[in-house]
This record gives structure tokens, C-alpha cells and sequence, in this order.
């Protein structure tokens, strides 16, 4: 080997591989301080883009759980009011067989006519005023659609299906609705006559809300069925998200160690490559 002063190749060498160590460190330390291992795009790319993908998953999953959430409170308000209204019917439904009572006078009936007026305008005042977030829940026939997923296609939706309580009778509407929430005799008992067709409306009446709270019990067991299925698949692509971004700390600190070994070494080993040269001057003597 020449024994050259200009060039020292074994400097450069020696700088060269403790370049390489220092940014190697300073990876390390990057990894160790902010807990992930992909802190750039030059950590590993096609790892970065894997994680975005996932983290874009995992955001739109979190979305979704929260969307659905909503459908659930939706669900459970008008299923409250329609519990209500469902006790209120049972209650008109009893006081019109009681009214069919052949030893009861004109006064008694209109006694349980007065009843049955409350009740049916309690009724006309929930189906008018429950709402959510200012939607109507009971009136209006409108359907709601919730996206439950992170994916945007009909198969990640759901649908609350309408309900109309103000329609008329026979058309998905009540009996005991009237748009007038003082009105009375909206079901009329005040004769034995009156008090048999109350019953069937009552009947009528109960069938429509009982098909109704089991249609909302099944959308309800849908939404919480998306909830379960959502928060098992984020905890699966959580931990696959976590395996390709997440800083093993085991790990890297083993490799800080080793690195700032070498490092050491490396300068060590510089300061030897810087001397060598000066065993030219042994040779002009």
C-alpha cells in the first residue's frame, strides 16, 4: 500500500463509516423520542404507506363507531316514545271495555270520556314533539341513513325506517292522534256502541305500535351488531398498525447502545487514520 499524504484514504473511509453511524444514532433517537419507528418517509416508505392506509382505517372506524352510536340514540328515543304512547293505548283499551259496562249511566262514561281525552292527547303531543337533533322521529315519514363504516358504499349504511304516527288510520297512523292537541272524543266511549269500535281502534292502535317498536328493535340490534364488528376489526388493524409504526423500545435501545459503541469507536479509530500519514516524515529523516 502507497504511503500517501494528499489523500488519506483510511481518514475518509473512517469519516465515511462514522457518518453513517451518527445518522444511525440520530434514528435511533428519533425512534426512542417520539415512540414511532416511521418518523419520515425515508425511515422505510412502503411502510409509511402501509401505516397511513391503516391509520385512515382506524380514523374512519373510530367515525363510524360514533355515527352509529348516534343511530343508536335515535333508535332508543323513538322507541321511548313509542313505549309511552304503547302504555297510554293499553290504558284507552281498558277504559273502553270498562265503558262497554252495561251498568254504567251516561255520567259514568263520560267520567272515563274525559280519561280517555287526556290520553289521546297525550298521545298527539309525543308523536308531534319527539325528536332528535331536531329531526322528527313520529311524524313526517322520514327515513334516516347512517354510515357505519369507514368505506363509502351502501353496505356500510344503515337505514332507521320512517315512521308516521300522524298519518291517517290504516296508512301506518294512530287512532288516537289528532293534529289538535286539545281536542276530545278523538276515540269516543260515551256510549256502549262507542266503546266496542274504541276497543278495535285501542286493538288497531296497539298492532301498528307493537310492529313499529319491533322494527326499531331489530335496526337497533343492527347498529350494535356494526358497533361490536367495528371496534373488533379497529383493534385488529390497531396492533398491525402498531407492529409497522410503533417504536420497539427493547429493541431500539440494544441498537442505541450499539451505535453509540461504534460511534465511539469510529472516532477512535479516525484519529488513528488522521496520524498515519505522519510516518512519511520517519522517511525524510
Amino acid at each position: 500500500m502507497a504511503l500517501t499524504i494528499n489523500t488519506n484514504l483510511a481518514s475518509l473511509a473512517g469519516q465515511a463509516q462514522l457518518n453513517k453511524t451518527q445518522q444511525a444514532t440520530k434514528q435511533v433517537l428519533a425512534q426512542l423520542a417520539s415512540g414511532s419507528q416511521l418518523n419520515s418517509a425515508a425511515d422505510n416508505a412502503a411502510n409509511l404507506a402501509i401505516s397511513q392506509q391503516l391509520q385512515a382505517q382506524i380514523n374512519g372506524s373510530n367515525q363510524a363507531i360514533n355515527n352509529t352510536n348516534d343511530g343508536v340514540s335515535l333508535v332508543q328515543t323513538a322507541d321511548s316514545a313509542l313505549g309511552q304512547i304503547q302504555s297510554n293505548t293499553q290504558q284507552i283499551q281498558e277504559l273502553a271495555i270498562q265503558a262497554g259496562d252495561g251498568a254504567l249511566n251516561a255520567g259514568n262514561r263520560q267520567a272515563l270520556q274525559q280519561q280517555v281525552d287526556q290520553l289521546t292527547q297525550s298521545n298527539s303531543q309525543i308523536v308531534q314533539s319527539t325528536q332528535f337533533n331536531g329531526t322528527p322521529l313520529l311524524t313526517g315519514g322520514n327515513a334516516s341513513t347512517f354510515q357505519v363504516g369507514p368505506n363509502g358504499t351502501s353496505s356500510n349504511q344503515i337505514t332507521v325506517p320512517s315512521i308516521n304516527l300522524s298519518a291517517a288510520p290504516g296508512s301506518g297512523g294512530l287512532n288516537s292522534y289528532n293534529a289538535n292537541l286539545a281536542a276530545t272524543n278523538t276515540i269516543d266511549i260515551t256510549t256502549q256502541a262507542n266503546a266496542l269500535n274504541a276497543q278495535q281502534s285501542a286493538q288497531s292502535d296497539l298492532q301498528t305500535i307493537g310492529s313499529q317498536r319491533a322494527t326499531l328493535g331489530a335496526v337497533n340490534s343492527s347498529f350494535e351488531a356494526v358497533v361490536n364488528n367495528l371496534q373488533t376489526s379497529n383493534i385488529a388493524n390497531q396492533a398491525a398498525n402498531s407492529r409497522i409504526s410503533d417504536t420497539d423500545f427493547a429493541a431500539a435501545t440494544a441498537n442505541l447502545t450499539a451505535q453509540q459503541i461504534l460511534g465511539k469507536a469510529g472516532a477512535a479509530a479516525l484519529g488513528q487514520a488522521n496520524i498515519a500519514p505522519q510516518a512519511a516524515l520517519s522517511l525524510l529523516g
